[in-house]
């Protein structure tokens, strides 16, 4: 495993959780949102952190 990757998956966790955090305040019925609501922030989390070149400036902090 390279160097670096706890540290990411704790930063992209805690986006996860706080954005994730945010979504459980809007009143919705029924625990499928729950599930998918998970996964979409995850999802994107991790999408908008490669568009925006954060991934690959971090993995370029921590390997060279």
């Amino acid at each position: 495993m390279r160097s670096g990757v706890f540290k990411e998956s704790v930063i992209i966790g805690g986006v996860t959780f706080l954005i994730g955090s945010a979504l459980m305040l809007i009143p919705i019925n029924g625990l499928w949102f729950a599930y998918l609501g998970t996964f979409l922030v995850g999802f994107f989390a991790h999408y908008l952190f490669e568009v925006m070149g954060l991934n690959e400036s971090f993995c370029k902090g921590v390997v060279s």
